[in-house]
């Protein structure tokens, strides 16, 4: 499906030069916060000059500070709902239902991975008490509908940026709002969300996943990386789990798996 939203691309902004990056598919939509103040006192002020400086002064930071070769992010959604193209070269990989590795969400610990391969949106504000105007997320909605459309991603896979570092970003705020994003997000594709899933199986993702690896690894039977994907590995260190202690080896982790492992 096509990418529909609108968006300021690298040139339009004036980004300097980066060079070009490698393609990834993407698993997942990375939603953040820059940490910047929020209206009356944001940056951007709402306008379409006031978020082509914003992302000129992110670029520059994230250059200079962090010593990248370009933006971490992939797109920048600012308080007026106007969406920006981070990395070069973004908007051309996701129309091809592709992405930019970019450095927005590195894996620290037992968290997920997959970040630094998945688009990464910088939501202008911090949102830790602060509630997201209208605009903004009206934006942040429709980009997450192209890229779930272009990217074929599931819009379950639409996280928070502490889910895979150690961070608070994308602040408490809105990330107790990205079942409601997802929630939307679905809906406007005509996706049916499944809620409160028991089970956990091939394609699972999340931090039950991370913790069911962790136990299999303690038990012996390895899962191969602890990265909260349920995968192929995953599966078959659950099915030999399952066959030395007795229960059905289907790879699902059911009531019964879960007991037997201590979950």
């Amino acid at each position: 499906m096509p990418f529909t939203a609108k968006v300021i691309t690298t040139d339009e902004w004036g980004a300097k030069s980066a060079g070009s990056f490698d393609k990834t598919v993407p698993k997942f939509i990375v939603i953040h916060n820059t940490d910047n103040q929020n209206p009356p006192n944001d940056v951007s002020q709402g306008t379409v000059d006031g978020g082509k400086k914003l992302a000129r002064q992110i670029q520059e930071d994230h250059m200079n500070r962090n010593s990248w070769r370009d933006s971490g992010h992939n797109f920048l959604n600012t308080t007026g709902g106007i969406i920006l193209e981070g990395r070069h070269g973004t908007l051309d990989a996701v129309r091809k239902g592709m992405c930019i590795k970019s450095a927005h969400a590195a894996q620290q610990g037992n968290r997920l991975a997959g970040g630094n391969q998945s688009p990464g949106i910088e939501n202008e504000g911090n949102f830790m008490t602060f509630k997201m105007g209208q605009k903004q997320w009206d934006s942040l909605v429709e980009l997450c509908v192209s890229l779930c459309e272009s990217c074929n991603i599931n819009p379950k896979n639409i996280r928070g940026h502490r889910e895979f570092s150690n961070t608070d970003c994308p602040g408490d705020w809105l990330f107790s709002q990205l079942p409601r994003l997802r929630q939307e997000v679905a809906d406007k594709l005509d996706i049916h969300l499944e809620q409160g899933e028991g089970l956990l199986k091939l394609d699972s993702i999340g931090q039950d996943v991370i913790e069911l690896q962790q136990k299999l690894t303690d038990k012996g039977f390895s899962p191969g990386a602890i990265d909260g994907d349920f995968g192929e590995n995953t599966k078959q260190a659950v099915i030999a789990f399952q066959r030395s202690v007795g229960l059905t080896a289907d790879g699902i982790v059911g009531t019964d798996t879960r007991k037997a492992l201590g979950l």
